[in-house]
């Protein structure tokens, strides 16, 4: 996929997802990062637990992407998703892979159907040894079915992005 292909997808998606329906009830920006956080807490849980399943139906969007330092994929269909983590799991399972814990997080508003997480974690061996450490952003939407991830960005800084707090 060009660059300017996937920017245009990605343009799309947060139109789609930043868009309300006229007369729709405000949600509080606090609403939405205890949504947003709650829907992290259920990933990192299914994560841990292996359950691909969950993770591509009822966590991330179809389509989501996952943007890298270098490139990015688009991942069209829940099957894709699911192909994608068993990968990730099977490489991980190498490492005696146990669980993840997520060390902080910012949710950042952006709208009543859309926020930006970021998140440090640490993955964790059976032993409970370290794996490795991480952090990445993860783009939010409130679709139809519930807040889903649309978007994965790498952020090998590990920096979390901060909220503009006026």
């Amino acid at each position: 996929m060009t660059n300017k292909l996937l920017v245009t997808s990605i343009t799309v998606v947060l139109f789609s997802v930043a868009t309300v329906e006229p007369g729709a009830q405000e949600t509080s920006e606090n609403e939405v990062k205890v949504e947003v956080r709650a829907a992290w807490d259920f990933y990192i849980e299914a994560f841990s637990n292996a359950r691909t399943d969950i993770v591509s139906r009822d966590i991330y969007a179809a389509p989501s992407y996952q943007l890298g330092v270098r490139s990015g994929s688009l991942r069209r269909t829940t099957a894709d998703t699911k192909t994608a983590f068993d990968a990730i799991h099977r490489s991980l399972a190498k490492d005696r892979y146990d669980r993840t814990e997520t060390e902080a997080t910012e949710v950042c508003v952006i709208n009543a159907g859309a926020a930006l997480l970021t998140a440090r974690f640490t993955r964790h061996r059976d032993d409970n040894s370290v794996i490795t450490n991480g952090a990445s952003a993860y783009l939010f939407g409130k679709l139809d079915v519930g807040w889903r991830i649309v978007a994965i960005i790498g952020n090998p800084t590990a920096k979390l992005i901060t909220c503009d707090q006026n």
